[in-house]
């Protein structure tokens, strides 16, 4: 099976969409605590919700943090879909994630979702949504939170290590059992581990785990990098998604041990006139077993402006190709 994963470069296609650094910019005080350049996207946030001079420095640590994610919702429940929207939404997968929160590819239309499973508050790895747009269903996981629940929303450190640290559970096997007990992790020597499934097949009741049916071959959004055909593609994959390095570096291992099948391809949306900027990150997305595909579109020197349009028409037209004779 194939499944693609989206990032916020598609909602950068659309009219008035803000950046990551707009979002930011908005939502801190830009006289008492300015937002700090030079370090991840991750700890940016926490500058915001720390700087102790903010808004939000009457918010004790531990306490909701509502205030400051309904302010990314604001923002982000406007967002136009787009064609190239339309172009994912006809390559012939139903299986999709995103590290988007907002519902920019059905268009906001919330009678579209016809399933979810909402059970988590705060983390999302059982999270996933089905909707039906022109009479076929898609089913969509957004584990970096959803703005339907802003609890959700990943934005800082924090939420990203504790994500992580359920990412990493689940990859070695261990749930929580949703019948007995909910505190109990259960794992009778790595027996439910993505390892273990891949070499011996195992299939397990994940219904006892509190997952629900949703409609696809993944248990859980982590399936799509050891079970699937995965198309990576509109998100720059900056080192501070330390949950999707961390998932490509453990696929890695595997894959050394000769356990993996699947393919995992990523496809750059940055002008190839850029490329030294990047080359680094793209050596060890190939060190990884990941294949980059790479398109042709440069910097428009004469015009002073990168035609995205094109790259991304250019990277759909390819990943469109290699759906198309993957088994």
């Amino acid at each position: 099976m194939d499944a693609i994963l989206y990032g916020n470069g598609f909602n950068l296609l659309s009219e008035n969409c803000p950046s990551w650094q707009d979002l930011l910019t908005n939502i801190s005080d830009k006289d008492q605590s300015p937002i700090l350049n030079g370090i991840p996207p991750t700890l940016q946030y926490e500058q915001v919700y720390l700087a102790p001079h903010s808004s939000f420095s009457n918010i004790s640590d531990g306490e909701d943090e509502t205030r400051l994610k309904e302010a990314v919702k604001r923002r982000l429940s406007a967002i136009k879909s787009n064609e190239f929207y339309d172009r994912l939404l006809n390559l012939g997968v139903t299986s999709f994630l995103t590290t988007n929160y907002d519902h920019t590819i059905y268009d906001n239309v919330e009678n579209r979702v016809i399933d979810k499973n909402y059970a988590e508050k705060i983390y999302s790895i059982k999270r996933w949504k089905k909707v039906n747009i022109n009479n076929l269903d898609y089913t969509i996981f957004q584990f970096h939170g959803d703005i339907t629940n802003v609890r959700s929303i990943m934005l800082g450190l924090d939420h990203y290590g504790g994500a992580l640290a359920r990412i990493q559970d689940y990859v070695k096997g261990y749930f929580s059992e949703k019948i007995e007990d909910k505190k109990k992790r259960v794992n009778s020597e790595g027996e439910l581990s993505i390892a273990k499934r891949l070499t011996s097949k195992i299939e397990f009741d994940s219904i006892n785990y509190g997952f629900t049916d949703n409609g696809t071959q993944l248990v859980s959004w982590i399936d799509a990098f050891f079970f699937a055909n995965l198309h990576i593609i509109g998100i720059t994959l900056d080192f501070s998604e330390i949950d999707i390095w961390w998932l490509l570096s453990r696929r890695a291992r595997l894959l050394k041990n000769g356990y993996i099948k699947n393919q995992v391809y990523y496809y750059p949306t940055f002008p190839m006139s850029e490329i030294h900027c990047h080359l680094p990150k793209l050596r060890l997305l190939e060190r990884m077993g990941v294949k980059v595909i790479y398109h042709k579109q440069t910097l428009d020197i004469e015009k002073g402006y990168t035609d995205y349009p094109k790259i991304y028409n250019e990277q759909i037209d390819n990943m469109e190709r290699l759906i198309n004779i993957l088994p």
